[in-house]
């Protein structure tokens, strides 16, 4: 957690038969920003928070990095409240956060105050749950429309000025940097420290981070799982390789028990515009991991052949990395910030950042690998 997140409150602390028995709600006493939208939720949330503590407010962001629940950027809403409640007892002014769809759908954002809502963009995910693209539009759409809060749609930020330089990489990360800037022109956050605080931003963990430990290639690390975040990550760092004179490789799988459509889409945008693809686990959770892989290969163009299938994914990392020449990208794409897999009914300690890490290191001698088997 940042220096200004405060302590999770068990859910016996705070109950939703507080706001039955008359109490406000905490959402009132602070300025709350909900962000939706397919793709950019976690950086525009993490950019917002950046600045307002370096303008002096004591901001609190949840979502994807820190809601307690692996499965659940939005919280169920007991907890959104005991969230809340203890930030308020911090001294804490603004609570950004994740707004899903599902959490949406659910209700677990009912009766929050929100002061602003924004909306980043709208394409492919979730329809295991909502079975179809327009129940998934909808319920983003009515959750914008809803309410007094100010409304903030991509239309509204597109155009923002942002005449400043980031670390973040990508169009697709000056749009989020345009999103978080026109939230914060709102609030009437100064320019000056607007400007100092997104120059400076780093990514949030797992979005297009770099692994480096010393190492002549660049290793990126990103959570992009739906067909949208995987071309404009991939396009990323595409052009990141051409200006070094090097290729783009990518590592992905896809999750298991979740929408199975977007599968053969990711193989094709994977194929389109990465030099060398490494296919393999993502979280299969019930599902056959090597099924998985024959749906994403199967969308591939067929006239891709710079490509390999290779199911446990430290394996996969350790082949990716070991192929790649030092003008190259390394992308890893799908995991980003977790630090766990799913496999079967059994949840085990995997991180891609740490993996990697230890690739890069053996490759540069710093590590002795056993001799592998044929």
């Amino acid at each position: 957690m940042g220096k200004h997140q405060t302590e999770i409150y068990s859910s016996s602390d705070i109950d939703l038969t507080m706001l039955a028995a008359g109490t406000e709600h905490p959402s009132n006493d602070l300025c709350v920003i909900g962000i939706t939208g397919t793709n950019g939720k976690t950086t525009v949330a993490h950019l917002i928070g950046e600045v307002l503590k370096a303008a002096g407010h004591n901001p609190f962001v949840l979502g994807t990095l820190n809601s307690g629940n692996c499965d659940l950027s939005t919280p169920e809403a007991p907890d959104i409240l005991n969230f809340m409640k203890a930030h308020l007892d911090q001294g804490g002014t603004h609570f950004i956060m994740e707004v899903t769809s599902e959490g949406i759908d659910q209700s677990r954002v009912l009766g929050i105050d929100f002061d602003i809502k924004v909306l980043t963009n709208i394409t492919r995910d979730h329809l295991d749950y909502h079975k179809t693209f327009k129940r998934y539009q909808k319920v983003k759409l009515d959750f914008m429309a809803d309410g007094s809060a100010h409304k903030i749609y991509p239309e509204n930020f597109e155009g923002e000025r942002v005449d400043f330089s980031t670390r973040l990489l990508g169009d697709f990360n000056r749009l989020n940097v345009k999103a978080a800037t026109t939230v914060l022109r709102h609030i009437k956050i100064s320019e000056m420290f607007i400007q100092a605080a997104l120059s400076e931003c780093s990514p949030p963990p797992g979005r297009l981070e770099s692994v480096d430990k010393g190492q002549p290639y660049l290793v990126l690390i990103d959570y992009a799982h739906t067909p949208d975040g995987l071309r404009n990550v991939l396009n990323a760092a595409k052009t990141v390789a051409l200006s070094r004179g090097g290729k783009l490789l990518l590592l992905f799988g896809c999750g298991g028990d979740r929408d199975r459509g977007k599968r053969p889409e990711m193989g094709r945008i994977a194929s389109d515009v990465a030099d060398f693809v490494v296919v393999t686990d993502d979280n299969p959770r019930s599902e056959c991991g090597q099924d998985i892989m024959t749906e994403i290969l199967k969308g591939m163009d067929p006239d891709f052949t710079d490509f390999a299938a290779i199911q446990d994914r430290k394996s996969a990392i350790e082949y990716i990395i070991n192929r790649c020449q030092n003008e190259d990208v390394v992308l890893l794409a799908g995991k980003g910030h977790e630090t766990y897999q799913v496999l079967n009914s059994e949840t085990v300690h995997f991180s891609d950042h740490e993996e990697a890490s230890h690739m890069i290191l053996g490759r540069l001698g710093h590590v002795s690998f056993p001799r592998r088997r044929n």
